[in-house]
């Protein structure tokens, strides 16, 4: 060990700085404080430090002083006690600190790795605010350990930087690995529902908010943005829940200032590339936290009062931890598109006492004010303070607090002023008692996320607005009579259950950070405990997507825990869609001759059967699409029943109201009105036949056909709000990526249904259509070809080894033919007017190599009609077939040959659809044991349209 002249460079009065977290350099301190007689009135200034302090010493008053900027339990109890220092200061203005001379430094003793051939040292687990330290210093002395692990980022530091060194090995301190309860799990699973997949996140130390970090495991594409890198977030860079791939910058890498965890997290950061320490001017920087979307960011706390003031460096008159690195991500994650500040807290402190309060203590420090504060989440729920009155939070902040306090809380509110007499109790949730369980979860329909939660007292809002959306015959059919108007105390009795004993669920959709009521059901427990009344209501822009069925399902299983046996609901006799519902479940049906409604029995156990046999089918699903191809092939499917089930059905479809969302522009031809007029006659005609799940098609999905290019070319134009793809003439918007992959993803669900032998024919109402888009070019309104990808994603999940692709759409489908031009594997066959689009599908084209001859291309002449296209679909056809032996027949089902029809000259009729059908199923029968799957291409009168498919399903 080198000697370092101590006296000569520390200065009586004097100020040193001591590198943190894992990497104080414990040997440097031990030197000087062998020296101790020779020092007067020195300061000893540092951030978060792990291991013992023994210069906090009584025997060291008056020769060593110590300020830090956060504080460990060692340290809060000596600054309590006065002899210790605390400068409160967010980490991001710690660096300005020392660099404009406010602390100005004389020495900075830090602990580094040993050089290397290029002369540099590694200052391992930390950048944090060492560098500041070492320019702002008079003298730089560094403790050189071979233990420190060598990183990536801003920690290399060169040698010539150092003034003195001395050489000494250890071990570096290690965190002991935190305490998760109960509560805390509850925690983590509520706030991973605030996170979405592709998000960046940041999360503080604290048992609660590295319990969230547990909850991510069904996550994906999560990027780290953050203070601290522990050992929660290596699992999941591990478990590969973690890729960075979302990133607005660093894509690929995970960023962090410092590092705290265990000797396993020390040597995965060593020598490891994929993360990298930065600087915290640079790392906490808000502004630069801010440019990433959906920047989430999770801190702990000491307490919160009703309003949403943050308290987290003292609590009273006594002081703990410190402002650190919260107030800068915080303000970040508001900054950023998408993004959610998340305060997470346990309700009551280890003592039992409330960290929910009506007013803050004298003294408690506010580290994050009313306005900073976005959500607060404990183990009963989500508060959401985006926006909201000072009433709203007070009731949100009351419904989340512990059982116990929230009438002693609501009456200190009511005390204040702050809320009206009319809100009298605050009723416990669904699992306040003492369960596992949470009152929220996240559901998908059609291919959009939904939360599923118990309703609250400060829903009255959203309730109101969810009542007056309704027509005067919806509210009619729910209450049997006009309500003109729904006021705040009707609301507030309509939305304070107490879910103990009945029981009230909502499905919101998330609108950035407005929630947005679509559906309730609730029961109302009858005298005898045994038997409950239940009634649901679903928005008009929500019907048809099962979203009764599935609350249905679940107060159901909540009923059967509480001995509830029987459901029963009067109906109106009008009300055909919730007696549809009732009668699909099994109920008994009483008519009540001479009234307006029948009644309705359901027994809670058959209910229950249901649901489960649902969920294990969805279950088992995706279990063997993660065995078929991994997790990147995972299927997208709600977590409980959606309302839609194929069971063994001849025909089923696949549709949804996301491709509505596909804004093409005004006066378009592919336009939304001829997507409505589809959905309108499935509701018209075919809404009890069974539908498809949805689920969004995966990258490597989309890739087996497209050019990873060519994808990330389209995603990056979506991304940017281009009006179309770069690549032609395809008109997109900020909604035309989901809306295509969800579509692909639905025609890809209908091949699983089909090849379980749950269903023979699909039809797939996709949008946009995709027959013209080749493996790395978007045209003619094509963004995906869905038929293509099915194609050889039936090859390559179900090994089939022969697929058809057949085209009747008036538009040759170059697309699909450039894809499997030289592929042997797959017929295709296409229809269509002569010269129409780009002279593509001429006879003379029909494969090359290997594929040579298994192209068939029959142009048809202008004015052509049915008895022209039924030719071209008859002999010639069908012995193509018979020699092809096809294991599944893909129909690319555009109706654009109509009469009538905008950008075409045929003359097809909608009868002749019909028989064209028939025909097309006889060759599925005949061939490949009837598997058929109609994919929607073209098609752009919209009355024409939906007549068209009309004939085409009745046909099927």
């Amino acid at each position: 060990m080198n000697e370092v002249p101590w006296r000569e460079i520390v200065p009586n009065g004097g100020r040193v700085f001591v590198g943190g977290g894992a990497m104080v350099p414990f040997a440097l301190m031990q030197s000087l404080l062998e020296q101790r007689e020779y020092f007067q009135d020195v300061e000893f200034i540092h951030i978060h430090t792990l291991g013992e302090l023994p210069w906090l010493d009584k025997q060291y008053d008056g020769h060593f002083r110590t300020n830090s900027f956060f504080l460990s339990r060692t340290m809060s109890e000596a600054v309590n006690q006065g002899r210790a220092d605390y400068t409160p200061c967010p980490t991001f203005e710690v660096p300005n600190l020392f660099r404009q001379g406010v602390l100005a430094l004389d020495v900075a003793l830090i602990q580094v790795s040993p050089p290397d051939a290029d002369g540099y040292v590694s200052t391992g687990l930390s950048a944090d605010v060492i560098f500041a330290a070492v320019h702002s210093a008079t003298v730089v002395v560094a403790q050189i350990n071979r233990k420190v692990p060598l990183t990536f980022g801003d920690t290399r530091l060169a040698v010539s930087d150092i003034d003195h060194f001395i050489e000494q090995d250890a071990e570096l301190p290690q965190t002991e690995p935190w305490a998760y309860l109960p509560h805390h799990e509850k925690i983590g699973r509520y706030a991973a529902q605030l996170i979405d997949d592709g998000s960046t996140i940041q999360v503080s130390m604290g048992n609660s908010p590295q319990a969230v970090l547990r909850a991510l495991d069904g996550h994906e594409n999560l990027g780290i943005h953050t203070g601290c890198f522990t050992d929660t977030m290596m699992e999941l860079v591990k478990n590969g829940v973690v890729d960075n791939s979302n990133k607005a910058y660093q894509r690929g890498i995970s960023v962090a200032s410092h590092c705290l965890g265990s000797q396993e997290l020390y040597d995965f950061m060593h020598n490891n590339h994929a993360i990298e320490l930065h600087k915290s001017e640079w790392a906490n920087d808000p502004h630069r936290i801010g440019k990433h979307k959906q920047m989430v960011s999770i801190n702990g706390a000491r307490e919160i009062d009703l309003t949403g003031q943050v308290v987290r460096d003292s609590r009273g008159h006594h002081f703990y931890g410190g402002i650190g690195a919260t107030q800068d991500f915080i303000r970040g994650a508001a900054m950023s598109e998408g993004g959610r500040p998340i305060i997470a807290l346990s309700s009551l402190d280890s003592s039992g006492r409330s960290r929910i309060v009506t007013g803050l203590a004298s003294g408690s420090g506010v580290c994050s004010s009313r306005g900073d504060v976005h959500y607060v989440v404990t183990e009963y729920g989500i508060a959401n303070l985006v926006g909201q009155t000072i009433r709203q939070r007070v009731l949100r902040l009351v419904e989340i607090a512990h059982p116990d306090v929230r009438e002693s809380l609501l009456e200190g509110a009511r005390m204040q002023g702050w809320i009206p007499e009319i809100y009298g109790f605050n009723p416990r949730g669904i699992h306040d008692s003492g369960s596992a369980e949470i009152d929220s979860g996240r559901v998908k329909f059609s291919g959009i996320t939904y939360t599923m939660r118990a309703m609250h007292p400060s829903d009255v809002r959203t309730l109101q607005q969810f009542f007056y959306a309704q027509d005067e015959e919806t509210i009619r059919l729910r209450y049997g009579h006009a309500m003109p108007n729904l006021d705040e105390g009707a609301a507030y009795r309509m939305a304070s259950v107490d879910q103990s004993s009945d029981l009230a669920i909502g499905v919101f959709y998330r609108d950035g950070h407005r929630e947005v009521l679509r559906a309730v059901g609730r029961f109302y427990l009858d005298q005898s405990g045994e038997s409950a009344e239940v009634a649901f209501l679903v928005h008009e822009k929500a019907r048809r997507l099962g979203m009764a069925n599935l609350l249905l399902s679940e107060i159901a299983k909540i009923a059967k825990k509480r001995g509830v046996k029987t459901f029963w609901a009067s109906v109106q006799k009008r009300n055909e869609a919730m007696i549809q519902l009732f009668m699909n479940r099994g109920a008994e049906r009483e008519r009540q001759f001479g009234e307006d409604s029948d009644e309705f029995f359901m027994e809670v156990d058959q209910l229950v059967v249901q649901a489960e046999q649902w969920e294990k089918k969805q279950e088992a699903k995706r279990q063997a699409s993660r065995e078929g191809a991994g997790k990147d092939h995972h299927v997208d499917a709600p977590e409980v029943q959606s309302g839609r089930s194929v069971q063994n059905a001849s025909v089923a479809l696949w549709y949804s109201t996301e491709p509505l969302r596909h804004d093409t522009g005004d006066g378009h031809p592919e336009s939304v009105e001829r997507y409505q007029a589809i959905l309108d006659l499935i509701e018209k005609k075919y809404a009890d036949w069974p539908a498809i799940d949805d689920r969004f098609a995966t990258v490597s999905e989309i890739t087996m056909v497209h050019s990873p290019h060519y994808h990330d070319m389209v995603r990056m134009d979506v991304d940017n709000f281009a009006e179309q793809l770069r690549t032609g003439d395809t008109a997109i918007c900020e909604h035309s990526y989901d809306a295509a992959v969800l579509s692909t993803g639905g025609v890809l669900n209908a091949v699983d249904e089909v090849m379980a032998g749950e269903v023979n024919k699909v039809f797939c109402a996709t949008r946009p259509p995709g027959h013209h888009a080749s493996e790395d070019l978007g045209m003619g309104f094509c963004v995906f070809n869905h038929v293509a990808v099915a194609a050889r994603y039936a090859q390559q999940r179900y090994g089939l080894t022969r697929v058809a692709i057949l085209d009747w759409d008036v538009h040759a489908g170059n697309g699909t033919q450039s894809i499997f031009y030289e592929d042997p594997s797959v017929l295709f066959f296409s229809s269509h007017q002569h010269g129409l689009f780009h002279a593509f599908g001429s006879k003379e084209e029909r494969g090359a190599g290997e594929g040579e001859g298994t192209t068939i291309n029959v142009p048809l002449p202008e004015k052509a009609g049915d008895r022209e296209l039924l030719a071209a679909w008859g002999e010639p056809l069908a012995a193509a077939l018979d020699e092809f032996q096809p294991d599944m027949i893909i129909l690319s089902a555009g109706f654009d040959a109509v009469d009538g029809d905008p950008l075409a000259d045929l003359c097809v009729t909608p009868e002749g659809f019909g028989q064209l059908t028939k025909i097309v199923v006889a060759y599925a029968e005949k061939f490949c044991d009837g598997r058929l799957i109609s994919v929607l291409e073209g098609g752009y009168d919209p009355l024409l349209l939906a007549d068209c498919v009309e004939a085409h399903l009745d046909a099927m």
